[in-house]
């Protein structure tokens, strides 16, 4: 048995700092409180130090997802089926709000953190909302379509224009969330689009659905894809803090290069869609809101649903 590693404040920081960027930058940032081994002073360490090595004008945004709160036609379990389909249940979903609703537990304690800390601000869609700090939080989380959720119409796409980095702190490279955007922005075998429910407040303190139009997304092979870019000589920097390893990665470079890789490799026309989704049809078109660069609007049509 080995000694675990002891991390402080000040050596997440140092670490961080040593993958290249200045301070002022703007990063998102992936993290595993439990990579790290014992953080002296736990997970408010680790986002101190993030917060040193970025400086007062760096900015900050972690995903801080809420996979909670959607409908239960997604849910899985055969014992929840006679539930997911009764609609009182699904009208019984407390309605999402920026200021109070956590982010899901799986999305890992620093996202909760960073979520509740005062000057954060959140972007506001119900399942796939941002938190940030920082200069650029607020023009970061201003705009979060329901539709195409992590399009290029919304955070993603202006922490592309910003030309934000990608900090993958103990995670693999499936937990890069900008990675979607080249799925927004590249037609492959087997993309497929649909629609997706999505809550908003009722009168009652519950939810009311309606569907919008969204790509169907899969994490499945994006540890693959990150592997292929770490041995393509594209940039990247990569350290260690205690048993945790560090990589960051310019945004814009990651997704351009999984755009080309994604054309190359993924086919998924033989998957099946998951749970939850209506009208699924081949998305070989562009998608609304895929473009990479300025901000776009698209508006969707809302269909009640029970």
């Amino acid at each position: 048995m080995t000694d675990r590693h002891i991390v402080t404040r000040a050596a997440v920081a140092d670490g961080i700092t040593r993958l290249g960027f200045r301070p002022g930058a703007t990063v998102i940032a992936h993290t595993s409180l439990s990579s790290f081994g014992h953080v002296v002073g736990g997970a408010h360490s680790v986002l101190l130090g993030l917060r040193d090595a970025l400086g007062p004008h760096g900015t900050l945004v972690m995903p801080a997802f809420t996979p909670q709160l959607c409908h239960p036609h997604t849910w899985r379990a055969p014992d929840l089926a006679h539930a997911a389909a009764d609609p009182r249940i699904a009208a019984q979903m407390p309605p999402f709000d920026p200021l109070r609703t956590p982010a899901a537990r799986t999305m890992g304690v620093l996202p909760e953190l960073l979520r509740t800390q005062p000057d954060t601000l959140r972007s506001r869609h119900p399942h796939v909302s941002f938190a940030a700090q920082g200069p650029h939080a607020r023009a970061v989380v201003r705009e979060h379509p329901t539709a195409w959720r992590l399009a290029a119409h919304g955070p993603l796409g202006r922490l592309w224009d910003l030309d934000a980095l990608v900090l993958l702190l103990g995670t693999p490279w499936q937990k890069a969330t900008a990675l979607h955007l080249a799925e927004y922005a590249t037609a492959y075998p087997g993309r497929r689009s649909g629609l997706w429910a999505v809550p908003e407040p009722d009168e009652s303190g519950g939810s009311r659905w309606h569907h919008v139009p969204e790509l169907l997304l899969w994490e499945g092979d994006f540890d693959a894809l990150g592997a292929a870019y770490e041995t393509s000589g594209a940039p990247l920097a990569d350290t260690h803090v205690g048993g945790a390893r560090c990589r960051a990665v310019p945004l814009r470079h990651l997704v351009r290069f999984a755009c080309a890789w994604l054309a190359a490799h993924r086919d998924l026309s033989r998957g099946l869609p998951p749970p939850g989704w209506r009208d699924v049809v081949d998305a070989e078109a562009p998608v609304p809101a895929g473009e990479l660069g300025a901000a776009h609007t698209h508006t969707a049509a809302k269909e009640s649903i029970t």
